[in-house]
């Protein structure tokens, strides 16, 4: 296998990795949001209707009163004869009093547009209040038919949007990181597809000389087999050339030069 295959082929491991690994990440975020949104609402502490119940707070602060129609109660103390479980419909103008240790009535401003809806409870903002001291509270809640609860605590999406955005920003980058790695994974090498060859001579015979494309031309040739010259006299004594034959020309004599005195 070639280098280049090698990494495409890590590459579309790498991308299935990160794509499935991320959306699994990215759900379990998910889920971790709903858990403490979960989490938030159960750790209320409740009231039901018809009764006075002893609230014990341990700080002090802003608390959010909600009329929860549907939930549960944990064991209550006293006469207070409640059902443990509740479900009713909307509730319209609940009469709620908060008395703090000292006797004081503590006072509730409007407030609305919270709400929650879990797999356990389902309420909506009635109040806000403010606690001074901490210590032993009683909340009063007035019956108006079907039971219901008042519960109290703090923002029940407190951390649950940071979660979810978490979870919704790790499913971005991973669709965005494992598809940019799966498409470049399945990409094939392009192949050269020029039909420029290099020059080479046919397979005839060449003629002298033989030289590439945009070379000049060779001169052209005479024909003639030898040398031009003279024509051949015959050698003293011989007959001579038959008649309609070529004469023949006697090799040049290279004997010493001859000397003269001038004479």
């Amino acid at each position: 296998m070639s280098d280049s295959s090698s990494s495409r082929g890590w590459m579309l491991v790498v991308g299935v990795i990160v794509l499935v690994g991320g959306l699994i990440g990215a759900g379990a975020l998910w889920y971790a949001g709903g858990q403490r949104l979960d989490d938030n609402v159960a750790g209320f502490a409740r009231a039901p209707s018809g009764c006075a119940t002893t609230l014990h707070f341990e700080r002090t602060g802003r608390f959010t009163l909600y009329a929860e129609t549907t939930g549960t109660l944990d064991a209550l103390d006293g006469d207070c004869a409640a059902d443990s479980d509740y479900a009713r419909g909307p509730i319209t103008d609940p009469q709620v009093e908060l008395v703090d240790p000292d006797g004081a009535v503590i006072d509730i401003s409007a407030s609305d547009g919270v709400s929650y809806d879990t797999t356990a409870s389902a309420g909506s903002s009635i109040g806000v209040v403010q606690i001074g001291a901490t210590g032993d509270h009683v909340l009063t809640v007035v019956a108006d038919g079907d039971q219901f609860a008042i519960a109290v605590g703090g923002d029940p999406n407190d951390g649950v949007g940071l979660l979810r955005w978490s979870a919704a920003a790790l499913a971005i980058a991973a669709l965005v990181a494992g598809g940019i790695l799966l498409v470049l994974g399945s990409q094939h090498p392009q192949e050269s597809t020029s039909d420029v060859s290099p020059w080479e001579p046919d397979g005839a015979a060449p003629t002298w000389p033989i030289g590439p494309p945009g070379f000049p031309a060779p001169p052209p040739t005479t024909g003639a087999e030898h040398p031009a010259g003279p024509p051949l006299l015959p050698a003293p004594g011989s007959a001579g050339p038959a008649p309609g034959s070529e004469p023949t020309v006697p090799p040049p004599a290279w004997g010493p030069p001859s000397v003269s005195n001038g004479a």
